[in-house]
Formats: C-alpha cells, structure tokens, sequence
C-alpha cells in the first residue's frame, strides 16, 4: 500500500563554533492535498523538495523604519523617500544571492518583514507603508531567481479575528478587514501564492475559538485568492506551528492539530508549512522531545490527512484535482476510517498505512467534498482538459509536477 513518510532523523552540520552547532531539520510530505495548486484555475507547481526561503527578514533599504529598537527616532521619526533602484539593487547584492534558490528551483521566496505592514491602518508604532517598495521586491524574489517557485508576503491575508476572549467568538473577519484586505490587490497581484498563519496560544489549547479562528482565515484567503487579475486562483499555503504561540515546547494536541491542519486540508487549501524557532531547539533534551512529537502524534496526524486527501483525490478527481467541502462550515474532514485503515510506525520515523476503503466511505466523500481542479483540467470530476494555449500558459509560469508539503524547523545543537 502506498505509505507516507514522515522522518524524523536529525542531520547535523559541521560545528560551527565549539559551542553551538546549527542544521536544518526538512521533513518532506508527500500530500495530495497539496500536490499541485487549483483551479479555478490555479497552476500546478514543481515539486519544492526539502527547500523553503524567506527572501527578507528585513528590508534591503534603511528607509522603512521609523525608530531605532531603542526608541530613537531615525530622520526625525518621519518616513522617508526613497530610491527603489537603490533598495532593489541592495537586495539582489546584500540578500537574495545568499537566501533565494537558483532559477531552476522551486523554493519558495516569502517577504518577512517585522517592521512594515502593507496599509497605514495596521502600521502603529515603528511601521511605514511603502507598497511600490514590497511590490519590487515581491517581483524581484519571484520571478528573477526562481520564476517557478510560489513568492508572497507572510502572514497576509490577514484576518485580524483575534478576538478570541469575547463572548460568543465566531472567528469571522471583521468587515473593515475583508475590506483592507482588497485594497492590496496590488500585492496579491505581484504574488505567487498566498501565506496566512494560523499560531493558536496554549491558554486557548482545545478549544473550539481555535476551529473558529483557522477556519476563517483559512477562508479569507481562498476569497482573496480569487480576486486578483490573473486566470487562476493564487494557491494557499498555511503556516502553523509544532507548538502553541506562547508556549514553543507545548505541542499541538490531536484535536488543535484537526482545528489547524485537518482544517486547513478539507478547505481546501494547497498545503502547509510547519514551522518552529530555535526555542524548541536549545537543548538536546528539547531535540528529543520535538523528535518524539515527529515520531508519533504529528507524524501520525499528517500521515492520515495525506493519505485521506490522496484517496478523495483519486475517487472524486481522477487524481487531477484537490478536494474542498462542499460546505465549508460542516465538520467534514480528510480523515482515514478507522474502520478500514491502520496507521503504523514502520520504522525510522515513518509511517505506513495499510488498508482499503469501502464503498460507503467513498460516498460519503462525495456527498461531503468537491473537486477543485488543477490547471489543464475541469468539469465536476476533473475529467475533461481545458484548452492547449491554457495547459501551456501555466507550465510556463511554474511547470507541471508536483508540490510538497515541507515542514521547517531551525535546529541548533548544544556540544
């Protein structure tokens, strides 16, 4: 039967100091849930292998801030003009040759800035607003070094539904939101996909505020999704985290793990990105304990959801789509049944599923999901091919293989 591996070996790097040792941990998912981004009509991508980069943590030019760290005003505390040649030249010098993949790569460059935030209205305190400056930037990371890779701004779409102590939370974006929202239609037309998070905190571990909460941006983004000048819906990738936001070493229990990634999958969504600082990694006995996670309940999840949208993908789409529900507020998920499946560890971190799914099981899916086609496929069931000038235009912007899940995390080792 097919298995999806979830490994969790730990690759060490040469020391770099004798005190401190730095590797990456990359754990590739092959997941038909994000095995090619949708339609309509979104385009296939190549598949990204164990790479992802953020192009910028920071701006390239010394223009987007305001104040120091320390409170300083910088320039009087006002914004200031700046040259876009000069600050996209810094960038190709300063940043992207040490951070972005070459141009046969699929890694994926996505903008990290802490300073900036792309409206006035969300920039308080030390932010300024300089769209052309993203929107070179953005064009600069995804089309330059990797035209084929999936580029955008992290965290955006925003919802900003972080009410969660109100009474009677839905999680819904508030309407001036949605509406800010579209007015960055100018930087969701210079991406390539779309990065929303969806952290939850420890104090809220469980609840159903968490379901509310990633349900809803999970949703905004897919609107947002649709809405730009291009002949396909940007797809969506969804960052998420091992642990709680406030708690790093708190890891996800089963059921926030259904609320972020189980949710994220049956909406729809084109995959995940599973990330963690070096809070998780500062010691080995942190080490051990974020290998055991991957070894059982996280690797046990993705492995069920993978293997589940794979089956509905197959069944549904003829393997030339992704599965959404049909109605994206029921608590229809891409779960294995029980009934038919095993789920094992078949050692060295992965897992192997056994089993085969029965004639009612695969009703149901139908009655509960949608096809949401790949580029060069449509109708209900994903059988019929669009035009040969549409299939060529989408290999041309980012090929026609397969994307994978890649869950990131920074390691360090102490010696």
């Amino acid at each position: 039967m097919p298995r999806a591996p979830v490994s969790a070996r730990l690759h060490h790097a040469a020391p770099v100091t004798c005190v401190l040792t730095c590797s990456w941990l990359l754990l590739l998912v092959h997941a038909a849930l994000a095995q090619k981004p949708a339609k309509p009509a979104s385009p296939r991508a190549m598949r990204t292998g164990p790479e992802r980069h953020h192009i910028l943590r920071q701006p390239a030019g010394p223009t987007i801030r305001t104040t120091t760290d320390q409170g300083k005003a910088i320039n009087g505390g006002l914004p200031q003009n700046c040259s876009l040649d000069s600050h996209l030249r810094k960038a190709r010098k300063g940043h992207l040759p040490l951070t972005s993949p070459p141009r046969t790569s699929t890694a994926w460059p996505v903008i990290d800035w802490e300073y900036w935030r792309p409206q006035w209205g969300r920039n308080w305190h030390k932010k300024g607003h300089l769209p052309q400056e993203v929107t070179g930037t953005l064009q600069l990371g995804t089309k330059h070094p990797s035209p084929r890779a999936s580029g955008a701004f992290y965290l955006y779409p925003d919802c900003h539904n972080y009410n969660h102590h109100e009474r009677n939370y839905t999680g819904s974006c508030p309407l001036l939101e949605s509406l800010r929202n579209d007015e960055l239609l100018w930087m969701w037309n210079s991406s390539t996909a779309l990065f929303p998070s969806i952290a939850i905190r420890k104090s809220h571990a469980n609840a159903v505020s968490n379901l509310h909460f990633s349900q809803y941006r999970v949703l905004e983004s897919l609107r947002i999704a649709s809405l730009t000048a291009l002949d396909y819906d940007l797809p969506t990738f969804v960052y998420t985290r091992l642990g709680y936001r406030d708690e790093a070493m708190a890891f996800l229990t089963t059921k926030d793990l259904i609320h972020t990634i189980g949710e994220s999958a049956a909406l729809g969504a084109a995959g995940f990105v599973i990330w963690g600082d070096l809070n998780l990694t500062s010691s080995r006995h942190n080490c051990s304990r974020v290998k055991s996670f991957l070894g059982s309940r996280l690797g046990q999840y993705i492995t069920n959801v993978t293997r589940a949208a794979e089956v509905c993908s197959d069944f549904l789409c003829q393997s030339n789509g992704r599965c959404a529900r049909r109605d994206s507020r029921a608590s229809h998920y891409l779960h294995l049944s029980s009934d038919s499946y095993r789920i094992e560890p078949s050692g060295d971190g992965e897992f192997a599923v056994t089993g085969w799914h029965s004639q009612r099981e695969l009703l149901l899916l139908a009655n509960r999901f949608r096809c949401h086609c790949y580029q060069g496929y449509g109708g209900e069931r994903c059988d019929s091919l669009e035009t040969p000038e549409e299939t060529k235009s989408a290999a041309l912007r980012t090929g026609n293989s397969v994307v994978s899940v890649v869950l990131i995390l920074i390691l360090n080792f102490i010696i």
